[in-house]
């Protein structure tokens, strides 16, 4: 049996609670419209505003993959005019959600999957008129019709034949970290009843037409990662990037092992970063590149000993290598394990 959406976030996403049980309802309703749809009442648009590393591509990208639904992530820089290659159509945004569909499993016709899938538009606070020398608010404009539309005739492409878009079951969530917004939400009067929470006048007042705003009503704030969130993600295999640095350690014959203070401090080094999950590896690679450097010979592409040797990282070595200091000239003091 599939995996729910509210099922995923809550197993794959860390620190973000309030956050993953709005974004999945939001899908849920999404989902219960594309069944019965009704064009007078299409179903909300959302809006996520959060901190660089908070997992807010993360829950969409786990999200998508547990229904199975088409999801594609769209840098909103490439949405600009700017002459180049990498300049990114509307209508090439459909095509790709388009060609993302048929991976998706069902007997629907790609056209059909695409028409309930997500069009995830990341960095959207770089669409902020009055900041670049770009017509952002043109950009804003076209994407207002985008979004808006109820369906959208796909010009043929060389791989591909002409196909009509229904775009009225297709969930839009725009996403960025929309520095400094909460000043706009303090300079609002007070009595409102909306509390510390973000509104549409205060993303409007950041740099977006109205019209835009109006689209994406739901507004879903991710929160900073805090020191226990942060060792929680080291600590959850699945997601954890130990995980990737494990592997690589264990394809030379290596079984690296992590101190629980170890842990601790990797994730306050992190949270001094202010950037979130990518903190972890910011941290972690200078560390065990060096451990690496010192404990893989140089040229070595397999098993580093016949049999599997067990390392543990603790805290006295971590600081010596975080200071340069690390040496490890007595060869492996560790008993290695069997394979």
């Amino acid at each position: 049996m599939a995996e729910s959406a509210q099922t995923a976030l809550s197993r794959m996403v860390v620190g973000q609670d309030r956050a993953i049980n709005a974004l999945s309802r939001l899908i849920d309703m999404h989902f219960a419209w594309t069944s019965a749809p009704n064009p007078l009442h299409r179903p909300p648009n959302a809006l996520i505003i959060g901190p660089t590393g908070t997992g807010k591509t993360h829950a969409i990208k786990v999200a998508a993959e547990a229904l199975d639904i088409p999801c594609l992530v769209v840098d909103s820089t490439r949405l600009v005019s700017t002459g180049s290659s990498a300049t990114l159509s509307l209508d090439g945004i459909l095509h790709l959600l388009v060609k993302r569909a048929r991976s998706s499993k069902g007997g629907d016709a790609p056209e059909e999957r695409a028409a309930r899938g997500i069009i995830f538009l990341d960095e959207f606070d770089k669409l902020r008129y009055g900041k670049t020398t770009e017509d952002t608010a043109a950009v804003q404009r076209r994407l207002l019709q985008f979004i808006e539309s109820d369906s959208v005739d796909l010009a043929p492409s060389e791989f591909d034949e002409s196909r009509v878009v229904d775009t009225r079951g297709i969930l839009f969530i725009a996403a960025g970290a929309f520095t400094n917004i909460d000043r706009y939400r303090d300079q609002r009067a007070v009595g409102h009843g909306w509390g510390n929470f973000i509104r549409p006048e205060d993303v409007h007042r950041y740099g977006f037409i109205e019209e835009l705003t109006a689209r994406l009503p739901v507004i879903i704030r991710f929160d900073p990662l805090e020191v226990d969130a942060l060792r929680r993600i080291l600590e959850q295999p699945d997601i954890s990037p130990l995980a990737f640095y494990r592997a690589y350690f264990h394809s030379h014959g290596l079984i690296l092992d992590v101190d629980d203070g170890v842990l601790t401090e990797i994730a306050v080094a992190a949270q001094r970063s202010k950037l979130g999950a990518r903190g972890l590896h910011q941290e972690l690679f200078p560390v065990l590149h060096d451990l690496a450097n010192a404990l893989i010979p140089d040229g070595s592409t397999g098993d580093l000993l016949d049999r599997t040797t067990r390392f543990t990282l603790t805290p006295t070595k971590y600081k010596q290598l975080k200071n340069g200091t690390y040496r490890h000239d007595q060869g492996f003091g560790d008993t290695p394990t069997e394979r």
